[in-house]
């Protein structure tokens, strides 16, 4: 269980980790066995809580099997004085996110890249890199993909929209047949002028980190590619520098979706 194999994770960052189901106490008891859960899986009879908490899922069909009684996957982040200060939730009641996407694109946190899938581009005044928030893939789990731009003080680099005959920042990602990517999110860009010029410029500086989501639909393979083209134009006060492109390229594990067995042969 994802949450299980980063409680460490959480721990580190300060969290105490709670999960609530509407599955009843024995069957809760039975999973937190089986899986070697080491937190608290709280059962919420009727659905009860789910309800007040106004996250019941109203997209599953009635002929469905959860129907009545299942949430909205997400996660709330609920301060010593029981204050939610933040949540983060899916539509889809299949999608899960990693505990990475969870830390820092759900609740703000620091993640060290070192410990999850990254690539990166060295050298120079502009550094670029690219970590994805797993070390592997669950069928329809979805982790972020962060795109670093790290610049050199005195550096700046173009938002994605500028006039006509500037160059804009591009972060393209593509991969495997199966990974649905997302568009990519930038940070808020500042304004700048350059002087005798009447445009205003919308720029980015400092360490800027480019969200991308990427979510498994991969049934049968093990491993997927993800491939990364950052295009940008770095400036400072006075010039421009030629237009660069960087290309990073990451494998991600992916965990199969198990088949069912074959039937006996009838004898």
């Amino acid at each position: 269980m994802e949450l299980q194999r980063h409680l460490g994770e959480f721990e580190d960052a300060g969290i105490k980790l709670f999960a609530i189901s509407y599955d009843p106490v024995d069957v809760l008891s039975g999973f937190a066995k089986e899986q070697g859960i080491a937190f608290p899986l709280l059962t919420d009879a009727g659905s009860e809580v789910i309800k007040r908490f106004g996250i019941l899922n109203t997209l599953i069909k009635p002929e469905e099997e959860a129907y009545f009684g299942i949430p909205y996957p997400g996660s709330y982040l609920v301060d010593q004085d029981g204050r939610v200060v933040e949540k983060f939730f899916n539509r889809e009641y299949q999608m899960r996110e990693t505990s990475a996407t969870v830390l820092r694109s759900g609740f703000n946190l620091p993640v060290d890249p070192r410990s999850f899938t990254h690539a990166e581009a060295q050298g120079g005044a502009v550094r670029v890199s690219a970590t994805l928030g797993a070390t592997r893939l669950r069928y329809m789990q979805h982790a972020d993909l962060y795109v670093t731009v790290a610049l050199d003080k005195g550096l700046h680099i173009y938002g994605p929209s500028v006039p006509e005959g500037y160059v804009g920042t591009e972060v393209t990602v593509t991969g495997t047949e199966g990974l649905r990517i997302g568009k990519p999110m930038f940070p808020a860009t500042k304004p700048f002028r350059i002087k005798g010029l009447q445009e205003e410029f919308r720029v980015l500086d400092g360490e800027i980190v480019i969200r991308v989501p990427v979510v498994n639909a991969i049934r049968e393979l093990e491993a997927a590619a993800i491939h990364v083209a950052v295009r940008y134009q770095a400036c400072n006060d006075h010039e421009c520098f030629l237009p660069k492109t960087e290309e990073l390229h990451l494998e991600i594990a992916v965990v199969p979706v198990p088949r069912p067995a074959p039937p006996s042969p009838a004898t």
